[in-house]
């Protein structure tokens, strides 16, 4: 796991590597559904599935990074959850909101005494 830049000996713990191999098999298949979704000819915006695919596929990297302490993978899944909340809207409504903003919300909280951790 490394240290950090401090010296001390990075923990992730049980609960935060749970929540990163969930948010990547959530985001592997995610993006293998909204992939088969989007070559479907009765679909009326196939824009918006293009966008949740790129979603998937930045959440599986975002979930690669945090794993591996690095900032820019806070910053990919916090700009993942900003697209996602952006479909949301546009397609079903201001009560997607709370979908796509909780998993960011819960991992922010898993990691909150690791800060320290990102480099």
């Amino acid at each position: 796991m490394g240290k950090n830049k401090h010296g001390t000996h990075k923990v992730r713990g049980w609960w935060l590597s749970f929540l990163l191999i969930v948010m990547a098999l959530h985001g592997i298949f995610g993006t293998a559904l909204y992939y088969t979704v989007r070559t479907q000819d009765t679909l009326d915006r196939p824009w918006i599935i293009s966008l949740m695919v790129l979603h998937s596929l930045m959440n599986v990297i975002a979930a690669a990074g945090v794993w591996e302490w690095k900032k820019w993978g806070l910053q990919l899944y916090a700009a993942s959850t900003v697209l996602a909340l952006f479909v949301g809207l546009v397609s079903v409504g201001i009560w997607s909101v709370f979908y796509m903003f909780l998993p960011f919300v819960i991992l922010g909280w898993a990691i909150r005494t690791k800060w320290d951790y990102f480099d």
